[in-house]
């Protein structure tokens, strides 16, 4: 992200913007792997702001959709920030620094709209039904990721 005058902002700063985003989250739809949620689940679980959703829907393919609040995105954001910090360039460091962009990427664009945020976290599936980058409004969201 840059300032208005085109300087670029401190990634911390960045980080509590995304964060005051997601406050105004009410929910959010997330599409992965069953054991990409597992290791997101599994990150934030100890988190004070994440709670389990109630229901973890499996689609074909090995993948799930199910539905976390704004304060469990809130908790997936820090436990994101925090494991590409520390992680070294490792197999978590690849999850969480992708997973943290695409979040950035579409809280970054959110307008308070009241648009479901979407989160695809699925670059290889073709387009279909269960996989289609539409929203609930028919919209297309653009590329398979995060989306709103």
């Amino acid at each position: 992200m840059q300032d208005p005058i085109g300087k670029p902002q401190d990634p911390e700063v960045e980080h509590g913007v995304l964060l005051l985003r997601a406050v105004g989250v009410a929910s959010a739809e997330v599409v992965a792997h069953r054991h990409t949620w597992e290791w997101l689940a599994a990150r934030a679980a100890d988190h004070d702001h994440f709670r389990t959703p109630p229901a973890v829907d499996d689609l074909p393919d090995g993948c799930i959709r199910t539905t976390v609040s704004g304060r469990s995105l809130i908790a997936l954001l820090i436990v994101l920030w925090e494991t590409r910090e520390t992680a070294g360039l490792n197999g978590d460091w690849a999850l969480a620094s992708t997973t943290y962009q695409r979040a950035a990427t579409v809280l970054t664009g959110v307008t308070g709209q009241g648009a479901t945020i979407r989160i695809v976290l699925d670059d290889g599936h073709g387009q279909d039904e269960q996989h289609d980058g539409d929203g609930e409004d028919g919209q297309n969201q653009g590329p398979v990721g995060w989306s709103r």
